[in-house]
């Protein structure tokens, strides 16, 4: 298998086509030279009673417009707050905010990046990058105040980022990097030196708010880990507490999925299982696999388009398990498939599972460990994304300019307001 990165940028300006105007049936016969004129320029037209001319998508009630609209990419909605007052207005509409995000959870997730270790150059230091890997292609999004960099992308909700630092407990963000907005969380009193530092971010459909839950293990504390939580619109953060189980577990990032935070926990060796957290209750939940699962102690937990998996690569294997239930107390874990990869994967050169991909097939990143003499300027740490498909045991190397080395997220874009769900005394934006 060979993969390579392209290193430049690209643009997606002039790529992205506006969506199609709609012909009014109302048309006369007397304006067909202006309709065909209009046509050339992507507009349509219809007649009125006063002898005026009209656009025919204006004409549509905005409830259909809404409903066209929420359908396209992120980026054609962007463009599209600039044909007309009457398309800004609906794509502003909290309405249509909601709608546009609901749509976002029956499309395939996106992949968001951030250039981390020997990635990071002066060009992309404080920016993110949103891919299409449809289209092979990618956005590079600015932060233009800067505060985000040296931070870790932790987790995504609905279009929202949760950027924090992995070594302490403070700045957290929540931000939106379409719109650019974002709030900055209610810090510590005191600044605290940590081991690990997860955060995830998750949402409680039954009243609409959004809740982040931090795992932390203070260096002081004899490696005992401490759970803490907050709700957009709070001012502080307060203690969880946790089943006893977990003080001294190691505890390994967070998923969001069917209304619960999801970690993986590791007592001792062989003994390791899931804690969720419902958001709706504000329960903890220690859930343990059944020995006739036989699931190994190297899984990650990944959400692939909608289903909750547990995944372990191995060697030239790749295992998944299918997680099933509708709620915490009564998930099911039971193994599903085994992929034959052909590549024998090992501390120096392992993959991810980031998302499902189109024709069954699925996203990974691959990460390259160079030996000393092969190092380049950006360090000995390469990353790389790639499409593996099962059935033909094939790999298709994705050919999308990125950093040489980063950190992905599975992200569906929205233009949810960060802003709008928390108390902020003065406007933030990137």
């Amino acid at each position: 298998m060979r993969l390579r990165a392209q290193e430049k940028g690209s643009d997606l300006r002039g790529h992205i086509k506006s969506p199609q105007m709609f012909h009014s049936k109302r048309c006369r016969m007397t304006k067909i030279d202006e309709e065909r004129s209009l046509k050339k320029h992507g507009e349509t037209s219809s007649t009125k009673k006063d002898g005026s001319v009209s656009t025919g998508l204006n004409d549509l009630p905005a409830e259909l417009i809404s409903e066209i609209l929420c359908r396209l990419p992120i980026e054609s909605i962007l463009r599209c707050l600039g044909v007309c007052k009457t398309w800004k207005s609906v794509i502003q509409n909290p309405l249509f905010i909601n709608l546009q995000a609901r749509k976002t959870h029956d499309q395939p997730s996106r992949v968001i990046l951030k250039p981390i270790y020997g990635g990071v150059t002066d060009t992309n230091r404080h920016s993110v990058f949103l891919l299409d890997t449809e289209e092979l292609k990618s956005r590079q999004i600015d932060d233009k105040s800067k505060r985000l960099s040296g931070l870790q992308m932790m987790s995504s909700c609905n279009g929202l980022l949760c950027i924090a630092s992995d070594k302490v407990l403070g700045p957290v963000y929540i931000s939106n990097p379409i719109t650019g907005e974002f709030v900055l969380l209610p810090s510590q009193e005191k600044a605290r030196s940590l081991l690990t530092h997860h955060v995830g971010l998750g949402f409680d459909s039954s009243n609409g708010n959004y809740i982040v839950v931090r795992v932390y293990t203070d260096r002081k504390k004899n490696q005992v880990n401490k759970f803490d939580a907050i709700m957009l619109g709070e001012n502080s953060w307060r203690n969880l507490k946790v089943p006893d189980i977990i003080a001294e577990c190691t505890i390994y990032g967070s998923v969001f999925w069917n209304g619960a935070l999801l970690w993986k926990i590791k007592k001792e060796e062989g003994h390791e299982c899931m804690l969720a957290f419902d958001v709706c209750s504000q329960k903890f939940e220690v859930i343990r696999f059944p020995a006739i699962a036989d699931v190994p102690n190297d899984f990650e937990i990944v959400e692939l388009d909608g289903c909750l998996s547990l995944v372990q690569v191995c060697d030239t294997q790749m295992k998944l398990w299918r997680v099933k239930g509708d709620k915490i107390e009564g998930l099911t874990v039971c193994y599903e498939e085994m992929y034959c990869m052909n590549v024998k994967w090992n501390i120096s050169l392992y993959c991810e599972i980031i998302r499902g991909h189109i024709d069954e097939g699925y996203l990974l990143q691959v990460t390259l460990l160079q030996v000393t003499a092969q190092r380049g300027p950006g360090g000995a740490w390469r990353r790389y994304l790639t499409q593996f498909f099962p059935k033909m045991e094939q790999f298709l190397p994705l050919n999308i300019p990125v950093p040489i080395c980063f950190k992905t997220v599975a992200f569906r874009p929205t233009l949810i307001s960060p802003m709008q769900l928390h108390f902020v005394p003065r406007s933030h934006r990137l």
